[in-house]
């Protein structure tokens, strides 16, 4: 049988859905809890199962997907990631994947989403672009009958059946802290956000306020979006270091995107690179990581959930009961939090630097979208 991947995940699954070990020790204080809906929203959904049965149904499925699109190379590889399992679940599964592309745009996604459950889909699998302006679309889905899997974000509503993902106020707090904890408590840091109103950048953000928040010894010189753009991160590092200079003692960055173009504007003024609280799995990062010896703390957000994701509506379609939030650090191999003491095993010289692993179809696919080095 080919679908040996499928298997190692499908195996992983039937062990049971659990709670993250990011979240075992519960570190979020009550104020934080109250302050943060989406914190709310999560921690009562992680000890919540939906049952399906309703949706029960005989294959193939027609599963309907609402990604981020080609704005970038992590949504390239999502969306390559999504054919490619389609194909190892088998057209006895997979009858159909029906396909809409964002932009990137809340805007350009609300009005697809509306198309695609004209269509009739058996599930919707969807990557919010804006948590507020999804909303109404995804409770029309659950109305029309139409369960919905939320994949690598969230909406501002609870009328869905479950959300793959991972704990962002979490992440963006282990971030946080890694900083303070490497400056001692005391320390100046700029920070770099996403950008703004994309509930993965904005929820990230707020975790880290909060540990920062928490640590007096800490100055934030300046927040700014990076927009998830290396050039653009570039750019506004170079205000900051013209701005601040030696007064840097951290780097918070919402995305390894942004961590490259940080990177890359120390290394053209010559200046020593403090620490970074924002590497990924991004084999960019990586590769400048190792060659200038830098020190930082990685989150991850694997363009390979998208299985995990399809996994979950297959599941919802055969009618198992599912939990209503579901961690892919629990059942996706290296993709949990690591630092540069890991990440020297994680840089693929083989790979580009548009590469965010890991990377679970084979390597010709990532040859055939042009991600491997040439020789």
């Amino acid at each position: 049988m080919k679908r040996l991947v499928l298997l190692v995940l499908m195996g992983l699954l039937l062990v049971g859905f659990g709670v993250s070990a990011q979240d075992e020790e519960s570190p979020f204080t009550p104020e934080e809890i109250e302050a943060s809906p989406y914190l709310q929203s999560v921690l009562a959904r992680q000890e919540t199962m939906f049952d399906t049965s309703e949706y029960a149904k005989e294959g193939p499925y027609r599963i309907a997907l609402a990604a981020q699109g080609t704005s970038n190379s992590w949504s390239a590889l999502f969306d390559e990631h999504a054919r490619w399992y389609a194909e190892e679940l088998g057209p006895d599964v997979v009858g159909e994947l029906l396909y809409a592309d964002a932009q990137a745009s809340a805007d350009v996604q609300v009005p697809q989403v509306e198309d695609l459950l004209a269509q009739d889909p058996d599930v919707l699998i969807l990557v919010p672009m804006g948590s507020a302006a999804l909303s109404a679309p995804v409770e029309r889905a659950m109305a029309q009958g139409v369960p919905v899997v939320l994949c690598a974000s969230t909406v501002d509503t609870d009328n869905f059946v479950t959300e793959v993902g991972t704990n962002l106020y979490a992440s963006g707090a282990y971030l946080a802290q890694y900083l303070v904890d490497q400056l001692g408590g005391e320390g100046s840091v700029v920070v770099m956000e996403g950008i703004p109103g994309v509930t993965t950048s904005d929820v990230m953000a707020a975790g880290a306020r909060a540990v920062f928040a928490a640590n007096p010894g800490i100055t934030v010189l300046d927040t700014q979006p990076g927009n998830w753009s290396t050039a653009e991160a570039k750019s506004l590092m170079e205000t900051w270091l013209a701005q601040y200079g030696d007064e840097i003692d951290g780097v918070w960055s919402g995305g390894a995107q942004m961590s490259q173009g940080i990177v890359s504007a120390y290394l053209d003024a010559g200046a020593a690179i403090p620490p970074i609280g924002g590497g990924e799995f991004g084999n960019g990062f990586l590769r400048l990581a190792l060659e200038n010896d830098i020190s930082y703390a990685a989150w991850q957000y694997p363009n390979a959930m998208v299985t995990l994701c399809m996994d979950t509506a297959v599941k919802i379609l055969q009618g198992e009961s599912v939990p209503r939030f579901i961690d892919f650090q629990d059942f996706i191999p290296n993709t949990q939090n690591f630092t540069d003491a890991e990440g020297v095993e994680y840089f693929n010289p083989e790979w580009s630097d548009d590469v965010f692993g890991p990377i679970l179809f084979p390597a010709e696919r990532l040859e055939a979208l042009g991600f491997l080095v040439q020789s």
